[in-house]
């Protein structure tokens, strides 16, 4: 019974990560590709994109540590969410791996902030990829 439980508890919390990982993932590359391609526009090239990149990385962070700061008790009890999550939400649970599983209940979902947190410390390390792999 308790190895049931446990591995219940284990296929959740992938769920759980897989979901809040695609999320994650969907945001950085967007993010990412976002700031390059303004960086290439403005004539700055790829060291341009990179700057833009980091600094956009740490405005994923810094929204995110706002997005998660309780404005009353009443939000320290636990996350309201819909069953149906965000616009964004619904474009990354479209995207492979998510498609495949089932989504976590709305109860037990990571809350969009921490999802944005992530997304940012993903930001920041395509903008150190461009840096250290890269040169740029």
């Amino acid at each position: 019974m308790a190895m049931a439980l446990s591995r219940e508890r284990t296929v959740v919390l992938a769920r759980i990560w897989a979901s809040a990982l695609t999320y994650a993932a969907v945001v950085a590359v967007a993010v990412a590709a976002g700031a390059i391609g303004v960086g290439i526009a403005t004539g700055g090239g790829f060291v341009r994109g990179k700057r833009l990149v980091f600094f956009a990385g740490w405005i994923l962070i810094g929204y995110a540590t706002v997005k998660l700061w309780p404005r009353s008790m009443a939000d320290l009890d636990g996350p309201t969410m819909s069953a149906r999550g965000t616009r964004f939400e619904r474009i990354a649970w479209a995207i492979p791996p998510v498609r495949w599983i089932r989504r976590p209940a709305p109860t037990v979902r990571l809350r969009v902030g921490t999802k944005v947190f992530i997304a940012g410390i993903m930001t920041l390390g395509i903008s150190l990829l461009m840096e250290l792999a890269f040169g740029i």
